[in-house]
């Protein structure tokens, strides 16, 4: 048997990455609830990887200012540095992202709201 020795301190960075793999409400009102075609309420442990970019670079308020009243349909101008820097590192790109994969699907919300930013020189 192996004994794993934790300090208090792993325990914090722990909880810490737990916390940040959770869904803050804020976002999930801007990017998942209006944008995206594969969000359903109760599953905030999932979180794909455009929403983890947008949230760790932008605070709420500013990304509701930026988003409100735009149309968000995308047209895939940023498309290329969404899938290199953003697709190929999310959790749902390993387990099959229809989209990425070519599959006729539209992409997440969180997509529609990166290139959006893209194209305000934004990120």
């Amino acid at each position: 048997m192996q004994y794993k020795c934790t300090t208090p301190i792993d325990e914090i960075r722990q909880m810490k990455k737990e916390i940040r793999q959770m869904k803050d409400a804020a976002y999930t009102k801007l990017i998942c609830k209006p944008f995206c075609e594969f969000y359903s309420e109760g599953k905030e442990s999932l979180l794909c990887g455009t929403y983890k970019y947008v949230r760790d670079r932008i605070g709420a308020p500013e990304l509701e200012h930026l988003t409100t009243g735009e149309d968000l349909k995308p047209d895939f101008t940023h498309e290329r540095f969404i899938k290199e820097e953003i697709c190929l590192r999310c959790d749902f790109f390993a387990d099959g992202c229809d989209y990425v994969t070519g599959v006729h699907s539209p992409p997440c919300g969180g997509y529609r709201v990166v290139e959006v930013l893209k194209k305000k020189s934004y990120l």
